[in-house]
């Protein structure tokens, strides 16, 4: 081509590059948005779907609590009665209640309504003729006690004390949402107080869960200033979903601009050709540029683990960078111009840059296939992102390099470390040796077997304020933070409250569970509430009017003071209670606890806790011969579901990702014995890199562990740039394999270590789970970076022709 024709091709690269750029900026600046949400971090097949549907249903418009603690009581319930007034007056609440009004009591022969299988039994018993005696003997105690005038109007309504049998001890099923005998939600010595929060919009959506806090915080704000010697702090799905967009931001920014520090710092010593990042760093800016413009085409916005693409393109994308360059000073060094040099380097290089890009992003691509939507938005992000900065860097580098590289070139970087290590397998028998030496490391981990952690840390991240106060919620108020959740799906809100109400009756009388927390206990369906009434009708209550009236007369009460119970055991009331009217009042916080919609179906749920010993499993057995179409989920049971969508995930994406890279490699490479040496580098390079998380225990989980199929494509660089440059190397030379690490070894470490700092960059990150995923992906890069180094040389010496 002539230099006409050659110009007139630069200037269309530098048209394209400003247009594409210039419209990537208006969708990042416009478009681009982060997804705090849970879900997107849960597996979309399997159990942990169902988790997925709760946290969609019941943490979109979840209840959120603010938790007062202080050393003056009177101070503390003043803090929440005032907090709950001026919560009460913001746009984005729609309840705040500090203490709930119970309202009337009851005609005692309507608790039925509302009564539990043993509470049931205990008001059978008590309306015998023998029951009615002994309750009434009871009662008379109570009248003749000191202090006993208050209780005078209640217990002529209720002279049998039907509602203690309902309402007093333990229940087997229970609302979990209990109250101090004054309504207000408060431990007996009064040091914490809660006041229950219903936010209105959805935590899903970034910009109201955000406003809510905000307005929630400037509410708390202004407490503290009254009440100094309070402590509050809030907790809840909108708060969290606030929190964790704001640790993604700051951990978004701040790994990339960290990746691209470190990785800069990384070539500046080992390239040692500081003004050679003038030509990289611009081109790598507009690939991940590029990048985060299709970000802004995901429906959700960029989840959280898949926050990490910009350190991962920016770590993988200097890997092309080093190439070219390295290849422009080598065409100075011959004797070509500046713009010849350019051109020389980027015929030189397109091929097996772009084939290293290619074989990286297909291995990225294969997180696709995770059943995890954040990981597959990873790996998809970044396989973009891998072609887009080759590209860009192709097409940019060598321009701005031949502006850089007017003068004399540098001379050749020294290279006795790589002789030195081309000299550890310079005979067959010593390449035997290190190939040896590189099969045992790599078989340890039959020995260490794989450790895989827990993964709660990433879906429920241990660095939230909101989840503080959770925990010191359960601390101080008791109960588990983490119980099974029974789901119920059903396209009728009463048919999916009366299968809960089922259930939940079914499995209070379980031997394996300890306590059930379901609204049946407060807001029965219809159904149920007809069907109890029927149970109590059945023991012919008009007949057992005269029984009790016989039964006052004994115990020397006047009769006449009791008409409205007798009146009411004559003609036993049939009022039933519908849930709209019940959660128009303050029971509503209970509807939000246990009652929700997702994806045009009603969701009823029901919080379950087992006894020592008893497994998920035994749950979801009792479960299904109760209700077959019921589901087991919650966080309890989400580490069981992780592990085994990691079982399933982690065959099929490294099944594919491996014959991916193979057949890559194989139309690169074109040699049997060379695709071998580069495959048998990834392999033990990954086995020792599992036998090395084993023994210092690093955290290797679904969110973590499905980078190491990753690792083949990305990993792999080294491997075939030392194969190529052996089969460049001159053939008349006295060793072309020890030529091959003298000319290559710097550019390959140099692109080792950048690829690692990007990896670094996440672990630095205040999420656990791209803290995880930078530590497994710097760490696995590294080793076989070492691997490659002396597996290469001795692949090649022992099985040279």
């Amino acid at each position: 081509m002539n230099a006409t024709g050659r110009a007139t091709r630069e200037r269309l690269i530098v048209a394209v590059v400003v247009a594409v750029t210039a419209i990537a900026a208006l969708l990042v600046a416009t478009r681009v948005r982060l997804n705090p949400d849970v879900v997107a971090l849960l597996p979309s097949r399997g159990d942990a779907a169902l988790l997925a549907r709760y946290l969609r249903g019941f943490g979109g418009g979840g209840v959120s609590v603010v938790l007062i603690q202080g050393p003056d009581a009177a101070e503390n319930e003043a803090a929440a009665v005032a907090t709950a007034d001026a919560l009460r007056g913001l746009p984005s609440v729609s309840f705040a209640r500090a203490r709930l009004d119970a309202g009337g009591s009851p005609d005692p022969l309507l608790l039925w309504r509302i009564a539990d299988a043993p509470a049931r039994k205990r008001l059978a018993e008590a309306l015998t003729p023998e029951g009615m005696r002994e309750r009434l003997a009871g009662t008379r105690q109570l009248l003749l006690a000191p202090g006993s005038g208050g209780a005078t109007e209640r217990l002529a309504k209720d002279p049998l004390r039907l509602a203690e049998l309902v309402m007093g001890g333990e229940r087997a099923v229970s609302s979990g949402v209990s109250t101090r005998g004054d309504g207000y939600f408060a431990t007996d010595d009064g040091s914490s107080h809660l006041v229950v929060v219903k936010p209105k919009g959805q935590a899903l959506r970034g910009a109201e869960a955000a406003a809510f806090t905000a307005d929630v915080e400037s509410v708390l704000d202004r407490t503290r200033a009254a009440h100094p010697s309070v402590t509050l702090g809030i907790t809840g799905p909108h708060v969290v979903a606030a929190q964790m967009e704001s640790l993604l931001r700051a951990d978004l920014t701040r790994s990339g601009v960290l990746s691209s520090v470190l990785a800069s710092i990384a070539f500046a010593l080992v390239f040692r050709r500081v003004r050679a990042l003038f030509a990289i760093l611009p081109p790598l800016a507009l690939g991940t540029l590029w990048t985060a413009a299709l970000a802004a085409f995901w429906p959700g916005g960029i989840s959280a683990i898949a926050v990490a693409f910009t350190s991962v393109v920016v770590g993988v994308g200097f890997d092309t960078g080093v190439h070219v360059y390295a290849a422009l000073l080598d065409a100075r060094r011959r004797g070509l111009s500046p713009v010849d040099a350019a051109h020389a380097a980027r015929a030189h290089t397109v091929r097996p840059v772009l084939v290293a890009a290619t074989i990286a992003a297909v291995a990225f691509g294969s997180l696709a296939l995770s059943s995890v939507d954040a990981l597959a938005q990873l790996g998809l992000l970044c396989a973009a992102g891998e072609l887009l900065t080759a590209l860009a860097i192709v097409a940019v580098t060598p321009a701005i390099g031949s502006l850089l590289e007017r003068g004399d070139p540098p001379p050749p970087h020294g290279a006795g470390v790589f002789r030195s290590l081309a000299r550890l397998t310079g005979t067959r028998s010593r390449a035997a040796v290190a190939a040896l030496v590189a099969v045992v490391l790599g078989g340890s981990v039959l020995l260490t077997g794989v450790h895989v952690s827990d993964s709660l840390v990433a879906v429920r991240p241990s660095k939230l304020a909101a989840l503080d106060v959770e925990r010191e919620i359960f601390r101080v108020f008791g109960g588990r933070p983490q119980p099974f959740i029974v789901l119920v799906a059903d396209p009728s809100r009463d048919e999916a409250m009366q299968r809960a109400d089922l259930l939940a009756e079914g499995l209070a009388t379980s031997p394996i569970v300890d306590r059930v927390d379901a609204l049946v206990s407060v807001i029965p369906s219809v159904a149920t509430q007809k069907a109890r009434l029927a149970e109590r009708d059945a023991l012919d209550l008009p007949s057992r009017a005269a029984d009790l009236e016989r039964a006052l007369q004994d115990k020397g009460f006047a009769v006449g003071r009791f008409g409205e119970p007798l009146e009411a055991m004559r003609s036993p009331p049939q009022e039933v209670l519908t849930p709209d009217e019940a959660l128009s009042g303050d029971a509503g916080v209970l509807g939000a606890r246990y009652l929700a919609e997702d994806a045009g179906e009603h969701l009823a749920a029901l919080h379950v806790h087992l006894k020592g010993g008893a497994q998920a499993r035994d749950l979801s057995e009792a479960v299904a011969a109760i209700d077959k179409r019921a589901g087991v989920t919650g966080y309890a049971k989400l580490e069981v579901d992780l592990r085994a969508a990691l079982a399933g995930d982690m065959p099929r994406i490294a099944l594919v990702a491996s014959a991916l890279v193979v057949l890559l490699l194989a139309a690169s490479l074109r040699r049997a014995r060379e695709v071998t040496i580069a495959m048998g580098v990834l392999v033990v390079g990954v086995a020792v890199l599992l036998a090395l998380a084993s023994l210092l225990g690093l955290p290797l989980h679904i969110y973590s562990a499905l980078v190491i199929p990753v690792l083949l494509g990305i990993s792999v660089d080294e491997a075939m740039f030392l194969l190529h440059q052996a089969r460049d190397a001159d053939a008349d030379g006295p060793d072309p394999i020890e030529q091959a690490l003298v000319v290559e070894g710097r550019p390959v470490v140099t692109t080792a270590l950048t690829t690692s700092a990007g990896f670094v960059a996440l672990a630095l990150s205040g999420y656990e789970g791209l803290r995880h995923l930078g530590i497994v992906g710097a760490l696995g890069n590294a080793v076989t970076l070492v691997v490659a180094l002396f597996l290469v040389p001795a692949g090649l010496r022992l099985l040279r022709r």
